[in-house]
């Protein structure tokens, strides 16, 4: 698999991280353990003689106490999309769709090939179905079926999701052609040089994560820290204000080694993975991303896990996804992101220096 194709899996990674952070009734184990041990702490305090207290804080540092964050004012900006993208999104015949833009690749804009990127990209594996495609997804289909109960309430729903979500429908005209990983990258590099954020994001996440997993790590077992320049080129993919982009970088932060480097908000925490993750999904609704009922994570959840009946990604998010205590997390670092973007005080979400100096016990 190249490179950009497997960054093309990561939302789909992403999602598969939300649902490992479903509510099973309790807090992550290590959140749990962390919990238990200061109620143990504060038990012994409390049952300590008088005279014995002072000694006892003195063993026990105290953990510094977290500081709620305001939500920032945010009016939701309403879902924008170029005709492109909605003709991608529109389309039944992906091959038709990415004929049309190929019949004009030397004049199309970088928004186009960045969609006719992502079509080559979603259809890829067509080209390595071994049997016809049409009998290929019909199988598929009937392989769903068999796995919706009979009673299911949702039956209906769970097929229509699956329906709108299979791309092996989309895909059946790729059948023996060939598409080149290589034509792949070049599309988005060009759309990235004519100024696509989204491709600048995606090839920028796909450049650090090689980069930080080629370098060792340090005698204390951190990775490696990355530079100034990434740091700038970070926050130069934030400030386009593009929600594609915003959330490209989110998953990076939230899903690459960086996150152990990471220490946000004004106690500098270091994040919880699967709920900073979730703020920056709900950052990305923010801004403009289409969060709506037809969003592809809501119609895989409803199609694959019966999570149906949710209108937009926020109430996915906080009814099927998210414990109370991740949704109240992702809350806070969702205020915590808004604010670094409004006022550019980028320490606030760990992008500082702390990021890119290693510590000096590591030195």
């Amino acid at each position: 698999m190249n490179r950009l194709t497997a960054i093309g899996l990561a939302s789909l990674v992403a999602y598969g991280v939300l649902l490992a952070a479903k509510w099973d009734g309790q807090p992550a184990p290590a959140q749990a353990s962390a919990v238990e041990h200061r109620a143990e702490a504060a038990d012994d305090l409390d049952s300590a003689p008088p005279a014995s207290r002072h000694e006892t804080v003195q063993a026990i540092p105290a953990s510094p106490r977290i500081q709620p964050v305001a939500v920032p004012v945010v009016a939701r900006v309403a879902p924008r999309s170029s005709s492109v993208a909605a003709d991608y999104r529109a389309a039944r015949d992906l091959k038709a769709f990415a004929d049309a833009l190929l019949a004009r690749k030397g004049t199309l804009t970088g928004d186009e090939r960045f969609h006719l990127a992502k079509a080559l990209e979603s259809c890829m594996f067509a080209t390595s179905v071994n049997e016809d495609l049409a009998s290929y997804s019909a199988k598929q289909r009937r392989q769903f079926l068999a796995t919706v109960p009979a009673g299911d309430p949702n039956a209906a729903l769970r097929v229509a999701a699956y329906d709108n979500v299979d791309d092996a429908t989309r895909c059946l005209r790729f059948r023996g052609t060939k598409i080149s990983p290589r034509d792949i990258d070049d599309l988005y590099l060009e759309a990235a040089r004519l100024g696509d954020a989204r491709a600048q994001a995606r090839l920028l996440a796909g450049e650090i994560q090689r980069n930080i997993q080629s370098q060792p790590r340090d005698e204390s077992g951190a990775p490696s820290r990355i530079s100034p320049e990434d740091v700038a080129r970070i926050v130069n993919i934030l400030q386009t204000g593009d929600p594609e982009a915003v959330l490209a970088v989110g998953g990076l932060l939230s899903q690459s080694p960086l996150k152990e480097q990471l220490r946000v908000g004004p106690n500098d925490e270091m994040p919880e993975p699967s709920a900073f993750l979730g703020a920056w999904n709900l950052v990305a609704c923010d801004m403009g991303l289409d969060c709506g009922s037809q969003h592809r994570d809501l119609q895989q959840a409803c199609a694959f896990a019966s999570y149906c009946g949710a209108g937009h990604f926020e109430q996915h998010y906080q009814t099927f996804i998210a414990s109370p205590f991740v949704y109240q997390q992702a809350q806070r670092y969702r205020a915590l992101i808004h604010s670094a973007i409004q006022t550019h005080n980028w320490a606030q979400i760990g992008l500082g220096p702390k990021l890119t100096a290693a510590p000096k016990s590591a030195r």
